[in-house]
């Protein structure tokens, strides 16, 4: 390989880090790829929102064409559906309409038509039929994530038992801590099995809840996502400076990026750089089984970010390519 091969970039007084996964993003596809690069993302997951059945399964069709798409920016690794087995009680943003009991010829259908690009599910252990859902998409290498869940802790526990490994937006669309009758929340936080995906916009979470995931869970058990929700009309959500809601001032996602977010979780969680960044790359790849991301060694895919001491994103490159560079002032 020749000297004119490669491109010499000046990092000097910059940090390097592996590339971040986001493993929630909302949004059409191709303008997140294209958008996210500025803020450090190689790779991400499409989440769906529930909805009627047929227009669940539009939207898979139209996430697998995407992903078959060439893309210049980050890449879209699969699916993310957030129900439509959820709580009613727990609904959040999503529309509580469409929140309906498990039924497996459905399920079945959506991940015929996700062709293997589906990867995380989230499920409310305490719905009728959540068990047969959570062993199905574990044999089909899917990820039962527990959320939007008022789960007692023995409930909780027994989904993780048969499979769940995963839980969507900790402390979000969940049944508050309670010392008494403990639930979804205090199993995943006791629990090691089971890793807890965490929006660190400072409005989701507050500063102290992070610190008390962080000292039970561990560092390795915590995964940094976005959940925006910049450009996704599904929700009807409107931008309060801060973050996205509904009408009744409901949080329904946020306007996060994943520079940010690693940002938060060393200001807010008081952790060093490196197990931010972890956090926002290696943990997200071990819980989809990918050997080849979330980090920087011979072998592993070239996905890197190159950033400031101001959390500026110079440059991101994804899979050896420059996908972009950030402008001279």
């Amino acid at each position: 390989m020749g000297r004119r091969d490669f491109k010499v970039v000046n990092a000097e007084g910059c940090l390097l880090s592996p590339g971040f996964i986001d493993l929630q993003r909302y949004g059409d596809p191709a303008k997140a790829s294209a958008g996210d690069i500025k803020y450090g993302t190689t790779a991400f997951l499409s989440a769906i929102p529930c909805a009627t059945s047929g227009e669940m399964l539009k939207r898979i069709r139209s996430a697998v064409k995407k992903i078959s798409e060439k893309k210049s920016g980050a890449k879209m690794l699969g699916i993310n559906i957030e129900g439509p087995y959820l709580n009613k009680e727990k609904s959040g943003a999503q529309n509580r309409g469409a929140i309906r009991k498990p039924y497996m010829p459905e399920l079945k259908a959506m991940t015929t038509e996700s062709r293997g690009a589906l990867r995380v599910m989230t499920i409310a252990p305490e719905v009728d039929g959540a068990p047969e859902v959570i062993k199905f998409l574990k044999s089909k290498n899917i990820i039962p994530s527990i959320g939007h869940t008022m789960a007692a802790f023995e409930e909780t526990e027994g989904a993780i038992d048969i499979g769940a490994s995963c839980a969507t937006h900790v402390f979000n669309a969940m049944g508050a801590f309670d010392y008494r009758r403990p639930g979804a929340i205090e199993a995943v936080l006791l629990d090691p099995r089971i890793s807890a995906t965490v929006i660190l916009d400072g409005k989701h979470v507050s500063p102290p809840a992070f610190r008390l995931l962080l000292k039970c869970k561990g560092k390795e058990k915590v995964i940094l996502i976005t959940d925006s929700l910049k450009r996704e009309p599904a929700f009807n959500a409107r931008w309060d400076g801060s973050a996205y809601r509904l009408k009744d001032g409901t949080l329904a996602g946020s306007g996060l990026t994943m520079i940010k977010a690693v940002e938060n979780a060393v200001n807010f969680g008081g952790i060093s750089l490196g197990e931010a960044v972890s956090m926002a790359a290696l943990n997200p790849a071990r819980l989809l089984g990918l050997n080849n991301k979330g980090e920087i060694k011979k072998g592993k895919d070239a996905d890197m970010v190159i950033f400031n001491r101001r959390y500026e994103v110079l440059s991101t490159i994804v899979e050896g390519r420059i996908v972009y560079e950030k402008c001279a002032a």
